[in-house]
């Protein structure tokens, strides 16, 4: 007897052919993105694994790059019930040798909401304070500006932070971040206190469980959480779930990528 094979394409239909078509874009796209990290991925030499919280996640660590290690993240974010709103983030980071103890880093992102599209530039800085390895704990100060390239005014806002990690055990991270926020919404200037919690609980060599809680005092709230898989000893996969808390209460999925080299 002959079998037949449907086609790749076809057996996808088959698999998402219950879902609503906003979300079947969703995953697709989702699934390009994975498979072009990937390929380029795939054609690079690495040297070291990259293992902290970063990426996509809004909680940062108390750690920074060894010097002369630099890292980067790259993720795709789609809006589970607006299909038509989605965004693409790169973003690298580096410690120099002759300044041991300061990450310098940027996040180029491209938003797209509605028909309209945005490109952000934000440079980032974060000096390490802190590092008592014998107690597990780590202190940093982060400080991001954010410029938009497509409006007459271009300074969009900046953040401060202080990210604390704290190791109890050999398996376990718990990141706290304490800050204040300065941005511009709809024209009006507001100053917030920000806030944040996560943990990282590694299940075995390969895989990392990551989560996180966040918000802006009288502004957004908001978790993530998915796992992270390490591949190889050099490269980190993120597959990632959030939610707003406020009223909105949109979705999100995000799948990223970091690297260090």
């Amino acid at each position: 007897m002959t079998k037949h094979h449907l086609p790749r394409s076809n057996r996808f239909a088959q698999l998402t052919r219950d879902l609503p078509p906003a979300r079947r874009r969703m995953l697709r796209r989702n699934l390009i993105f994975v498979g072009l990290t990937l390929s380029v991925i795939g054609l690079l030499t690495l040297m070291a694994k990259a293992n902290a919280a970063g990426g996509a996640y809004v909680v940062d660590d108390g750690a920074i790059n060894a010097p002369g290690e630099c890292n980067l993240d790259i993720w795709y974010q789609d809006l589970r019930h607006h299909g038509s709103s989605h965004g693409a983030v790169l973003s690298p980071a580096c410690t120099f040798a002759s300044l041991p103890w300061l990450q310098l880093g940027t996040a180029i992102e491209r938003t797209r909401e509605d028909g309209h599209g945005e490109t952000q530039v934000s440079p980032q800085l974060k000096a390490q304070l802190w590092n008592r390895e014998d107690l597990g704990l780590q202190l940093a100060l982060a400080t991001t500006a954010h410029f938009a390239l497509d409006r007459g005014h271009s300074f969009d806002g900046g953040d401060l932070s202080l990210p604390l990690t704290y190791q109890p055990l050999d398996n376990l991270r718990l990141n706290v971040n304490a800050g204040w926020s300065h941005a511009y919404d709809d024209g009006q200037q507001n100053h917030r206190w920000t806030w944040g919690g996560g943990l990282e609980y590694d299940l075995g060599q390969r895989l990392t469980l990551v989560a996180e809680r966040y918000g802006q005092r009288g502004g957004e709230q908001a978790w993530q959480a998915g796992p992270r898989l390490h591949v190889g000893a050099n490269l980190d996969l993120d597959l990632i779930l959030g939610a707003q808390l406020t009223e909105a209460r949109d979705r999100w999925l995000t799948s990223g990528a970091t690297l260090r080299f």
